[in-house]
């Protein structure tokens, strides 16, 4: 098992590091818009990017919590603590930062009590826009009971993963204009997560692990992108990033392990440090295109390493609570 959890942390700071380099921005001057460079770079893992870190988020679910055999009761007050505490935090947190920033920020806000209600039921064009995943989550968490069912059914497994590829092409459109706690894209997601608790659930990590199988796997890959199958892309693309990670870990078991024990953290804070050398650095302080890659990197660490020293430094406060609401489990 430690071999494998080395290589599944792996793969976690590897979804991470995609996170925050698809949330770089860096104004080009000359035209007003974020440069190309930014978006190209992650443009190839678009659709592997969110649909990997729920895939992951699904699989150790089964192995901590499922295959352990935790009660519903103890699942969801396990969640509520470590999902619903760190959302209600940091929505509060977003939308009184971004109210002191105003200035600032991109996206004005209204300083009103409907704005900050609205905040923590609606994301788009929110404060709290980015932590429509920790909704998504807990939703996901809440069928925590049919999960462990479908566990013990292999032939239920099968169908409920037939099911929610099925549930992934419905059009939910009807629900975008409100769109409350991220409902209408629910469907978009539960394919991923139940991917994660059956890949795992079958050790589906054997036929992965092999450089012929990541050949294989990236081939499918590029083929399925060029055709525009989107679903398919997504856990095709999901395995090669698996199967890559499994070989990696045989000659560098701790890349990323600055940082990849800090993801959650650094999902949730990513937000406040990226902004600043955006905003500040880059825009008012510093903007000079021949600086422009130096500045991508340094946007991408400063959201990876500020999150992982403000977590260190929360990690020292002796109240779980506060822990938990900075999304840290120690």
């Amino acid at each position: 098992m430690k071999e494998r959890l080395e290589w599944l942390s792996l793969l976690r700071g590897l979804t991470i590091l995609l996170v925050v380099m698809f949330h770089v921005q860096l104004i080009d001057m000359s035209t007003g818009e974020n440069h190309t460079f930014c978006e190209a770079v992650s443009y190839p893992f678009r659709l592997v990017r969110m649909p990997t870190f729920i895939f992951v988020s699904g699989g150790l679910l089964y192995l901590s919590r499922i295959k352990s055999g935790w009660s519903i009761g103890s699942l969801y007050i396990d969640k509520a603590k470590r999902i619903l505490l760190p959302f209600l935090f940091f929505v509060t947190f977003f939308y009184f930062f971004k109210v002191a920033f105003n200035s600032f920020v991109k996206t004005k806000v209204t300083l009103s009590v409907g704005m900050f209600l609205e905040s923590f039921a609606i994301y788009t064009d929110h404060p709290s826009a980015h932590l429509w995943f920790l909704v998504t989550l807990m939703e996901l968490m809440l069928l925590y009971p049919l999960f462990r069912w479908l566990c013990e059914r292999k032939v239920g497994m099968f169908l409920f993963f037939i099911f929610s590829v099925l549930f992934f092409f419905m059009d939910l459109s009807f629900l975008a204009d409100y769109n409350y706690f991220n409902i209408a894209n629910f469907n978009h997601y539960l394919v991923f997560f139940f991917f994660g608790i059956t890949f795992f659930r079958y050790e589906g990590w054997r036929w992965t692990a092999s450089w012929h199988a990541s050949l294989l796997l990236l081939v499918a890959y590029a083929v399925l992108y060029l055709l525009q199958v989107t679903l398919f892309t997504s856990l095709v693309g999901i395995l090669l990033l698996l199967s890559i990670s499994q070989q990696v870990a045989l000659f560098v078991p701790k890349l990323f392990g600055s940082f990849r024990d800090y993801i959650f953290p650094i999902y949730l804070m990513s937000f406040v440090f990226q902004p600043f050398v955006e905003l500040v650095l880059w825009k008012k302080l510093f903007y000079n295109e021949n600086l422009f890659l130096l500045f991508y990197v340094l946007n991408v660490l400063t959201g990876i390493y500020g999150s992982v020293l403000v977590s260190k430094l929360v990690e020292r406060v002796p109240i779980r609570f506060v822990r938990y609401c900075f999304g840290l489990n120690k």
